[in-house]
């Protein structure tokens, strides 16, 4: 019997129908369709949907660098779990700054990027039935930065008289004193020292103004003091509210930081609405004891422990560089690109990060070099080798990177506000050697003259592409 009936005539077994929904399945069926509506909902206002990293670049655009793959399913699962948050819930912001983490490419790592997609990221939901409590530190960064976002592209936050955004650079020691204002600032306006506040801001202004913009402080000054005051008054009624109701200033009750709590107990013993800072804004410190603000944070170089970004995944041997080696040593040199200039190779340390080293190149002086990279951030360079003139200078720095990839380390640099990728975690022996050994070959004329379609290349010769097959051997001869 090979199962035909009348009725299935080809003896295939009849597939059973699918039964009518029962009452509890609809609902199951609905809520699932529901929640992928709303996660899918959630990821479009994030702008998550086609798996860019979407951070904002200094031309004010998204950036269109995609998300690693390797954490696109922690990043369904992240946004999955916001669904039903509102600005208010207490999670809601953690949430995001891992999103933002998790979301951002190589590019834009840096804690200005995060707290600016948390910001915006933050608005796309629901208020809820609580008003959000924001800390009060945040909220005087958030005022602060206003025009910090323009500072930290590295340029004065003055205006030209045809009010358009200055294009002065300022200096890495600029940059630092400027952050670490604004969190003197936070410390002075939670003690209700408004002498020092107001003092502070004039030093805010010294450091985000350039020599021709520095007529410009009191604006600024002005329009930064009107923040803090409305601020502060906001958060007293909202802190004397809260003692009205009944309240008690517990860790249940309070979400924010340590020093949150202790800012919220101050302002419900202080509860006057008039304040020094906001009766006054003049020219002249108050305290003579304080030195004049252009003098406030002392002139040093910063020697403080780099921010490590990342340091490299790959396995510590060398031979995990070979490939990039090849590729480098296989790309014609060109003209256009400055690959045919003589050069210096320099190698340079600094001090409180002397297990790394930097590896560069310029066409110039070493020692010129050197004051700009001083200048920028604020670090001072010392010298650990300066060989003589080698050709094709460009190249050789690339093959020396290249070769020394496996210890390669990103440095976020808060003196120019991004990051460097020409560290090494090395003895300076070591990379002294790597310089010699790339510069000598370089000497040996490895490149010939060829004319292709866009015009004259240098080409490897045929007999380096020979030894280039064995990498290993090409390697140690």
């Amino acid at each position: 019997d090979d199962g035909a009936t009348a009725t299935n005539p080809s003896g295939l077994l009849t597939p059973p129908r699918t039964p009518s929904p029962t009452p509890d399945t609809a609902v199951k069926i609905d809520q699932q369709a529901t929640k992928k509506i709303d996660l899918s909902v959630l990821k479009c206002r994030l702008n998550l949907q086609d798996w860019r990293c979407g951070c904002l670049t200094q031309q004010g655009k998204p950036c269109k660098k995609y998300t690693p793959k390797e954490n696109r399913t922690k990043v369904d699962s992240l946004i999955e779990s916001m669904v039903a948050l509102t600005q208010s819930s207490m999670e809601l912001e953690d949430r995001l700054r891992k999103l933002a983490e998790l979301v951002h490419c190589h590019l834009h790592p840096y804690e200005r990027h995060i707290e600016d997609r948390v910001e915006k990221w933050t608005s796309i939901f629901p208020t809820g039935d609580a008003k959000p409590s924001i800390p009060l530190e945040k909220r005087i960064t958030i005022a602060l930065r206003r025009d910090y976002a323009h500072c930290n592209n590295r340029y004065c936050i003055g205006k030209t008289l045809k009010q358009e955004d200055c294009r002065s650079k300022l200096d890495g020691r600029n940059m630092q004193n400027y952050t670490k204002t604004i969190d003197e600032i936070i410390l002075s306006v939670a003690c209700f020292d408004d002498t020092k506040v107001e003092y502070l801001l004039k030093v805010l202004a010294c450091n985000g103004l350039c020599d021709h913009h520095q007529y410009q402080s009191s604006k600024h000054i002005e329009l930064w003091t009107s923040r803090l005051v409305e601020i502060r008054s906001t958060y007293q009624a909202e802190t004397k509210q809260l003692a009205n109701s009944g309240c008690t200033l517990d860790d249940s009750d309070m979400s924010g930081t340590t020093l949150q709590r202790e800012i919220v107990q101050r302002l419900m013993l202080k509860n006057s609405t008039k304040h020094d800072l906001e009766k006054r804004v003049d020219s002249t410190p108050i305290d003579l004891a304080l030195p004049p603000p252009d003098q406030y944070w002392p002139k040093a170089f910063d020697e403080s422990t780099f921010k490590i970004i990342k340091r490299r995944d790959s396995p510590q041997d060398p031979k995990s560089s070979y490939k990039e080696i090849k590729a480098n040593a296989m790309r014609p040199l060109e003209k256009k690109l400055g690959d045919l200039k003589k050069g210096f190779i320099y190698l340079y340390t600094v001090k409180g990060n002397e297990r790394f080293v930097k590896i560069g190149y310029t066409t110039r002086s070493p020692e010129t070099r050197h004051e700009e990279w001083k200048l920028s951030c604020n670090r001072e360079p010392k010298s650990l080798f300066e060989g003589s003139i080698v050709p094709n200078a460009r190249r050789v720095e690339a093959l020396c990177h290249a070769e020394l990839d496996y210890c390669r380390t990103r440095v976020y640099c808060t003196g120019c506000s991004i990051q460097h990728i020409e560290w090494f975690e090395m003895t300076p022996d070591d990379a002294i050697s790597v310089i010699q050994k790339w510069s000598k070959w370089m000497e040996s004329n490895p490149y010939t003259e060829t004319l292709s379609e866009s015009g004259v290349k240098w080409a490897l010769k045929a007999e380096e592409v020979k030894k280039l097959d064995d990498t290993d051997t090409f390697m140690k001869d």
